[in-house]
């Protein structure tokens, strides 16, 4: 069963101007809808991802790839040769859910309790493993295709543990691409940024307050822990509004705040969890001597002290202008020039960033919007897709591939 949507008319119209393209993307539609119905039933966590690796492992090895297993402990990895060399791409899904409740009134809700595929991984891995069944038919002309389905997106570790595993060699990947199926877009719409950085890098930290605890009754007294962690807490915000450029980019986020028993009693510590999120490279590297300066100074000021601990999660997703080029025209010829939408960097994170850095990569937003059910944001109780959506995604990754693999192999003969 599909779904209609608005953008039928617009992948219709890929049929007059490539028909064999189209017909064999059509062919595999049928087959993608029903592994993602399966893998949205069954979610699994970062690194437990058992289940779900199995399934495409298998069906690579059906199709013909040669499959590497357990890459990056719960990654697998798949190769199909072309019948010339010439340059290596490689194509990215991440395959893992999160921990909460699946909401959606739909046959292939979760089962698997407090777990869901609202993220959209589910989707990524069954277009991916679209791509994989068009190419194991059409075959490739040149050069490798290198399929990477990575476990973690989720906790931020997945691509840095494939990466280290050798994800990216043997043999070594010439350039990346990967998408991220996005309510904001309608069905038949894409989007990239124009910036030289699309997603930012994501930081965690901890900062403990610590002062000298006694009766409420009495705080001259006691060093208040809680009195230093207000101010440190409006303080950190100076960074962004006073020590930061504006026409760059920072988020400082507070989302966890843990100290005191009673409210007779100041505590002798308060524990702030927050997070930090930049786009520029250098601009994330001044920002633990910023937080500690500020917070050590202020909470000294008060007879207190501070103590940081600094997380560096995931980096910044880097865009290459040629991979960048290589999209548009891919989107253009496909659906027109209209299809591709310009968008702002986004502040969240994505470790697809990890691949970005090691090799010339494009990352862009696959539109799966049609109607109120499939309009609920990434991460909501009730995020769903529509499925017809699978139709561009394969599309655009297919003929990137191949126009890359066409385009660049003269250097790799």
């Amino acid at each position: 069963m599909t779904v209609k949507t608005d953008g039928i008319k617009e992948f219709k119209t890929l049929k007059s101007s490539h028909p064999d393209w189209h017909d064999s993307i059509e062919a595999v539609f049928d087959k993608v809808v029903a592994i993602r119905r399966d893998l949205h039933k069954h979610p699994e966590l970062a690194f437990e991802e058992i289940r779900t690796a199995g399934i495409v492992a298998g069906l690579l090895k059906e199709w013909g790839y040669e499959v590497r297993e357990a890459v990056g402990k719960t990654g697998v990895i798949g190769l199909l040769h072309g019948a010339a060399p010439g340059p290596v791409i490689g194509l990215r899904a991440d395959m893992d859910a999160l921990p909460m409740n699946d909401k959606i009134d739909q046959p292939y809700r979760s089962e698997n309790d407090g777990l869901a595929h609202t993220c959209g991984h589910d989707a990524h891995t069954s277009i991916l493993l679209g791509v994989a069944k068009l190419f194991a038919e059409r075959g490739l002309e040149s050069g490798t295709l290198k399929l990477i389905f990575q476990p973690a997106e989720e906790i931020g570790q997945g691509a840095d543990a494939m990466i280290k595993d050798g994800a990216l060699e043997n043999p070594k990947v010439d350039a990346m691409a990967g998408l991220h199926v996005h309510p904001t877009l309608k069905t038949g719409e894409f989007s990239i940024t124009e910036a030289k950085y699309s997603c930012a890098a994501v930081d965690i930290f901890e900062l403990v307050i610590t002062g000298a605890g006694g009766h409420a009754a009495h705080p001259h007294q006691t060093v208040d822990p809680i009195l230093i962690a207000a101010q440190v807490l409006v303080a950190l915000q100076q960074i962004v509004s006073r020590q930061t450029d504006p026409l760059d980019s920072v988020v400082l986020s507070f989302g966890q705040i843990e100290g005191g028993t009673k409210a007779t009693i100041i505590p002798d510590s308060v524990l702030l969890k927050g997070t930090v999120r930049t786009l520029k490279p250098e601009t994330r590297a001044q920002m633990p001597e910023k937080i500690e300066s500020i917070a050590t100074g202020i909470a000294r000021s008060f007879k207190g002290d501070a103590v940081l601990t600094y997380h560096h999660v995931t980096p910044s997703i880097k865009i290459d202008e040629e991979m960048r080029g290589l999209l548009t025209e891919t989107v253009s010829e496909l659906f027109g020039a209209q299809a591709l939408h310009i968008a702002s960097p986004s502040m969240g994170g994505e470790d697809f960033s990890y691949f970005s850095q090691e090799v010339p990569s494009v990352f862009f937003r696959l539109g799966t919007k049609n109607g109120e059910q499939t309009a609920f944001p990434n991460h909501n109780s009730r995020f769903d897709v529509d499925e017809q959506s699978f139709l561009y995604g394969i599309s655009v990754l297919s003929l990137l591939t191949h126009k890359f693999l066409q385009t660049t192999k003269g250097e790799k003969e």
